[in-house]
């Protein structure tokens, strides 16, 4: 059974839905491979050292470090939270709050002591269960093909978990290393977050074997995204070009544990709406009417506290899976290192090869100047990519790399439920982490 709430917008659950943590039975998959077994494990942030020196202690933790990734990307673990795609779609111009409560975020006002400050404890829980199952699965399970491809998966996810982290989060983060013997804290900025994720990403691909595409067209895909981040666009045009245009690596959910978190709260219950035009810099991505953004605009209903909202229709169930790495990305990365060579012909045979894949969608001619070049490339990436915790990332790098002013790029001005938008860029961790002595804050909020 799915999640109710009461006219307060307050979380509650029906009677025999089960509370799962953060490692429960889900695997992240290429959507055209067959699944593997889901295993349900109750407790896995339970699973004691002497439980996981065993085979079948490394399986339980794989299982459990692949449910703690699902649930940080794009997750709701029987409705207790959000991942990164609603906490930074609400921060970004993809969705707007029909929540009291969670005004803060959609105006970049971020108080990180309310919601959706559990965001950023599974980041820790994601990155520290990765790092143990790999460590397990190393000294205990059976050597094998299968086993091989679990690990290189696992520092594939790894990679990703710095990735998203840092493109969602501050400057001057912490960051565990997951030792029980020996624990330490490592307080990194966004580009060395960037840095550790290629390593990690290197890792997985000299661990795959050769015919592991699975793991390995993933693994170049955030490489490529890795390197973009760190504006070394030529190098991550190299990492993705052999990825086939129509490869899909997805992150799958569960019905009834870790919950797509976007079919959750805004479809399931109307807790956010999309986004159209937000804050004057916003896409229109509702009115485009483009068929890459899933939304019934034929009508409105009322969200928790009232607002109108329409009813999007990106991931139509809880289980829908949410794309992690495409080959559509690996173009729109060959597209910018092209833009940046001042090949504008063969970055707008990228954008265009893309576009092939969908029905619907005609070919883009060149807009003619290099501002709107810019523009349309991450009109793009916006909506090829909406919804899969990419567009935060994007509009920093806006103002970061590209050098726009912050207020020609995210939503600004008047705040439609009252007030004016604030000046964030980014997500700050939660603020019970200033428990943590070697934290004391942002190091700052810059792009």
């Amino acid at each position: 059974m799915r999640p109710t709430y009461s006219k307060l917008g307050r979380h509650t659950h029906m009677p025999r839905m089960h509370r799962y943590l953060a490692g429960v039975m889900v695997s992240a998959l290429v959507a055209a491979c067959s699944a593997d077994k889901l295993t349900e494990v109750e407790t896995p942030d339970q699973i004691t050292p002497e439980q996981a020196n065993s085979a079948p202690g490394a399986a339980a933790l794989r299982t459990a470090a692949l449910g703690n990734f699902a649930n940080f990307f794009a997750g709701d673990v029987a409705g207790n939270g959000v991942g990164m795609n609603i906490a930074t779609g609400l921060l970004g111009d993809e969705m707007l709050s029909a929540r009291g409560g969670t005004e803060h975020l959609d105006s970049r006002a971020v108080n990180d002591a309310v919601f959706p400050s559990t965001v950023w404890t599974t980041f820790g829980q994601a990155n520290t269960q990765i790092i143990r199952a790999i460590k397990s699965l190393s000294k205990y399970a059976t050597p094998g093909a299968t086993t091989t491809s679990q690990i290189a998966q696992l520092y594939m996810l790894e990679g990703f978990t710095y990735v998203i982290a840092g493109e969602g989060y501050c400057n001057g983060i912490p960051v565990g290393n997951a030792d029980d013997q020996n624990p330490t804290t490592t307080i990194m900025s966004n580009a060395e977050l960037f840095t550790l994720a290629i390593a990690k990403f290197d890792t997985a691909l000299t661990t795959a074997a050769a015919t592991d595409t699975k793991v390995r067209n993933a693994a170049l895909v955030g490489k490529g995204r890795a390197l973009v981040d760190l504006k070394r666009y030529a190098e991550a045009a190299t990492a993705v070009a052999t990825v086939p245009t129509d490869y899909v690596y997805n992150v799958e959910f569960s019905a009834t544990t870790i919950v797509n978190d976007v079919y959750d709260w805004m479809l399931a219950t109307p807790n956010f709406g999309p986004s159209d035009k937000e804050g004057g810099n916003g896409l229109n991505y509702v009115t485009s009417k483009d068929p890459r953004i899933k939304v019934d605009a034929s009508k409105t209903r009322p969200g928790q506290d009232g607002t109108p909202i329409w009813l999007t229709q990106m991931y139509p169930k809880g289980d829908s899976p949410v794309p992690l790495a495409t080959g559509i990305e690996a173009r729109l990365i060959e597209a910018e290192n092209l833009l940046a060579t001042g090949d504008a012909a063969g970055w707008l045979g990228k954008l265009n090869t893309a576009r092939a894949t969908l029905s619907g969608l005609t070919p883009l001619t060149d807009p003619g100047s290099a501002n709107a070049r810019v523009d349309l490339l991450f009109r793009e990436r916006a909506f090829w990519m909406y919804f899969t915790s990419h567009r935060v990332g994007d509009l920093r790098r806006l103002v970061r790399q590209y050098s726009r002013a912050p207020n020609t790029v995210w939503p600004t001005g008047t705040y439609f439920k009252g007030g004016v938008y604030g000046s964030d860029m980014n997500l700050p961790p939660s603020q019970a982490e200033k428990n943590n002595s070697a934290f004391s804050g942002c190091a700052n909020r810059d792009a």
